[in-house]
């Protein structure tokens, strides 16, 4: 019987594992983490915390909060707060060489900016 509720047990667990993974728990890319400048205008930075956390925009003008994850290429960004008409989940693949990193929307092929690393 004892055998039988830890296997009980442990097929719990694995299943609730993969249900996280399926739903796109998403990790944080270390490569990620940092702050990192707008090649167009500096001022303009993204900031991206160890814990999943990170905020954007001009510093003392105007900035917005947000958690993201990774899952391969792809970059998952959930604001805080959107503004009507604007998207609140954002999905990027993003590159990094060197001290660049690219990002590219997966849901507005006009959008593709480039950030290097402060």
């Amino acid at each position: 019987m004892r055998k039988l509720l830890i296997t009980i047990g442990v097929l719990a667990l694995l299943i609730g594992g993969l249900s996280l993974t399926a739903c796109g728990g998403g990790e944080q890319d270390p490569a990620v983490v940092g702050t990192w400048e707008w090649d167009m205008m500096p001022e303009w930075r993204y900031v991206f915390n160890e814990d999943g956390t990170g905020d954007r925009g001009v510093p003392g003008i105007e900035t917005e909060t947000f958690t993201w994850s990774t899952n391969g290429d792809r970059l998952d960004i959930r604001r805080d707060q959107a503004p009507s008409g604007e998207i609140r989940n954002e999905r990027w693949t993003y590159r990094i060489s060197g001290t660049s990193l690219a990002l590219d929307s997966q849901q507005d092929s006009t959008l593709s900016f480039t950030y290097n690393r402060r």
